[in-house]
């Protein structure tokens, strides 16, 4: 009896390992994501559509999803809305990679040299805590109402984890393979370049992700404050009108355009960073 039963184990084993048995892993989360997106909308639907969410407060998800694809064409085929998406689009990759190039150099500076870092990072932190949200009227006035004035105000938002992350992984490295390399007669550069930037690239890309999502709010917040371009002034002008559906659907895209960039560093951590487990990062990525 007990030979029969594992032999019905084996084989129900053996069958269920067969190859294209199952869907890959990665297949089976996507379906789950697309049925949350689908449940979430029908739920949506239903609630506007049965009175129970006023539709003058919550646009109906169909109304919605007509304009994002009146809006996708429009970006696709070169009408009023790429102009927006585009001017957004830019001022979230320049103001990303300047908050990676000034959270890198400071956060590199202060981690290299300690009384500068005893010095100066108090007042770093202060200007952190500080909300930067107070200073977008201030960066209109200086920088004007053109693209300058919202990427400066991503780079003031973006900066700072990348700053602390670059902290954090250079001063990371073990102390055994800082002594190795010194009694190897490695100068302060190779020192740098072959063991302190590759311990700290998890931790720089890690707030190079948190940045991107960052220069993408700063970015809206400065088109809010002033300007005639860009998805936070057509989010802001559609609110202003009352026209709920399309304030919906310029969200909707704005949160497309952040998680695609959001994917790009990713990838990028993945193929330069190769040498880290998926298992270290987090769940989801």
């Amino acid at each position: 009896m007990r030979a029969g039963t594992a032999g019905g184990e084996t084989a129900a084993t053996a069958e269920s390992t067969r190859p294209g048995r199952s869907a890959p892993a990665w297949l089976r989360t996507l379906g789950l994501q697309l049925g949350a997106l689908v449940a979430f909308l029908a739920l949506w639907e239903g609630l506007t559509a049965s009175g129970l969410i006023a539709g003058y407060l919550i646009p109906p998800a169909s109304d919605v999803l007509v304009v994002l694809w009146q809006y996708t064409i429009e970006i696709f085929t070169g009408g009023p809305m790429q102009q927006h998406f585009m001017t957004t689009l830019i001022e979230i990759v320049l103001g990303f990679l300047g908050s990676v190039a000034v959270g890198v150099v400071i956060g590199a500076l202060l981690a290299e040299f300690g009384s500068l870092r005893r010095a100066m990072y108090p007042y770093v932190v202060a200007v952190n805590a500080t909300p930067r949200i107070a200073f977008a009227p201030l960066f209109v006035i200086w920088f004007g109402f053109d693209h300058l004035s919202k990427i400066v105000m991503a780079i003031a938002i973006a900066a700072f984890p990348v700053l602390v992350n670059t902290m954090a992984g250079l001063s990371a490295t073990s102390v055994d393979d800082l002594r190795l390399m010194r009694s190897l007669g490695a100068t302060r550069g190779q020192i740098l370049r072959r063991v302190r930037i590759p311990t700290a690239l998890p931790y720089m890309f890690a707030g190079f992700e948190t940045a991107m999502l960052f220069s993408a709010v700063g970015a809206v917040v400065g088109e809010f404050m002033g300007g005639n371009r860009g998805l936070g002034y057509v989010t802001l002008l559609a609110q202003e009108l009352f026209r709920l559906d399309e304030a919906f659907a310029t969200i909707v895209l704005l949160g497309i355009q952040g998680f695609v960039l959001h994917r790009l560093v990713v990838i990028a951590r993945r193929k330069i960073v190769f040498w880290q487990s998926d298992q270290q990062t987090p769940v989801g990525q």
